[in-house]
């Protein structure tokens, strides 16, 4: 009932400030997404929607067989959605001719049950102010998404290296599959987007702790911190995308039998280096995208995820310091994808591939997995669509007795406001 009328009351002041202000610019806006999915999955230990595998509960491989457990398969018909709903408010205040404020706050929410999609917290989309000056650039400080996604205000890859972005339901979007967006927002951030010079932008982004909630002083060695930097050219027809990000783990100790595995957790930084972009023909649209990852603790999103897997007898129980830690995947992987005009709507076409190695283990550690999605969107208005898609996943891997898969169905109906 309190967290009810807290939110009221923030409906409230939202208005009052919407009915009130004159020399800003305020806006409401949002994303509402609704339909039925069905998925299918037979996948590892752990695996599985909506998260996937777990840190603080990695696959473990059995020293006698060399395998990891099955998670068994799974089929569900259920309310489901190609994208995540989100509601926000944005505004600005122009200071003066080369000034202005800026703000932006923005809150995912479950479309079938109203919830929060991240319980017990509000506008954990985007959580951000800052200042933008046509002479010296942006500069913004809050809670964002990461510069290496593409979603929000400050990510610039996704739909614009893939048709189907970093949405879509649990298989589709061949990119974020076969490679990995790391956690696609950070607490704690500071975010700065050069002006343009001619197409040419910079962006640099640095948290001095990833998660407000978990262990660690901000800014300490002690707290996980991230940074990364990258650069968008975009012309008339194009539009390219360049970054590198790091991931920089803290010293973590489990705290309680309940706290995180301190042998599952990153030994080393995770960098990755990407590079996609997109190409108007006309006719169609061509996208593609690719990564190098360097110590990523897992590969893939949401259902696909997979932390590289430990051999059993180095993981100890959850509580207990261990001296066995998380050294992740060496990896690559492409990603392509078309979209073009057809019956009055839009078809969708994306593919992924990628190779990994897990560092974790000397024997039988390769790993491939790929991703292939297939959509069409019909517009109902300007502000409303149908839409029914299809993804598949596939991965053979030296740990797996028999190779995993997974594959999903969704229709829907979308509009944005």
């Amino acid at each position: 009932m309190k967290n009810a009328f807290r939110l009221s009351a923030l409906f409230l002041a939202c208005a009052g400030a919407y009915s009130t202000a004159q020399a800003a610019d305020i806006q409401m806006f949002g994303f509402f997404d609704q339909g039925i999915s069905y998925l299918h999955e037979d996948l590892n230990a752990g695996m599985g929607g909506p998260a996937g595998q777990s840190l603080s509960n990695p696959a473990g491989i059995d020293p006698a067989t060399g395998h990891v457990e099955r998670q068994g398969t799974k089929s569900q018909l259920a309310q489901g959605t190609g994208n995540v709903s989100t509601w926000g408010i944005r505004g600005s205040e122009q200071l003066n001719d080369d000034v202005k404020f800026i703000f932006h706050l923005e809150n995912g929410f479950l479309a079938d049950s109203g919830e929060f999609y991240i319980a017990n917290r509000l506008f954990e989309r985007e959580s951000s102010a800052g200042l933008d000056s046509k002479t010296f650039g942006q500069i913004k400080f809050g809670r964002m998404p990461a510069l290496t996604t593409g979603s929000g205000t400050t990510g610039i890859f996704n739909s614009r290296v893939n048709p189907f972005g970093a949405g879509w339901g649990n298989m589709t979007g061949g990119w974020k599959f076969v490679g990995t967006l790391a956690t696609a927002r950070y607490d704690n951030m500071i975010n700065y987007i050069s002006p343009k010079f001619g197409g040419l932008q910079f962006h640099a982004q640095y948290s001095f702790k990833n998660n407000s909630t978990a262990a660690g002083e901000e800014g300490s060695s002690d707290a996980d911190r991230w940074w990364a930097i990258g650069a968008t050219l975009t012309g008339e027809k194009y539009f390219l995308a360049a970054a590198v990000d790091c991931v920089d783990y803290g010293h973590r100790v489990p705290t309680s039998a309940a706290g995180s595995q301190a042998d599952s957790m990153p030994e080393k930084e995770a960098y990755k280096f990407l590079i996609g972009g997109h190409y108007n023909f006309d006719a169609f649209k061509l996208y593609g995208a690719a990564q190098y990852m360097k110590n990523v603790p897992w590969i893939g999103g949401y259902s696909t995820k997979e932390v590289a897997p430990m051999l059993s007898s180095d993981i100890s129980p959850v509580g207990e310091p261990g001296s066995v830690k998380q050294r992740g995947f060496d990896a690559w992987a492409l990603s392509t994808g078309v979209d073009f005009k057809q019956w009055g709507g839009t078809v969708k076409l994306s593919v992924g591939y990628a190779q990994a190695e897990n560092q974790n283990i000397s024997d039988n550690n390769d790993m491939q997995r790929a991703n292939v999605g297939l959509g069409y969107v019909y517009p109902l208005s300007k502000r409303t669509s149908i839409y029914g898609i299809a993804g598949a996943f596939w991965q053979d891997a030296d740990w797996q007795e028999d190779d995993i898969t997974a594959h999903e169905a969704i229709v829907g109906l979308m509009h944005r406001f």
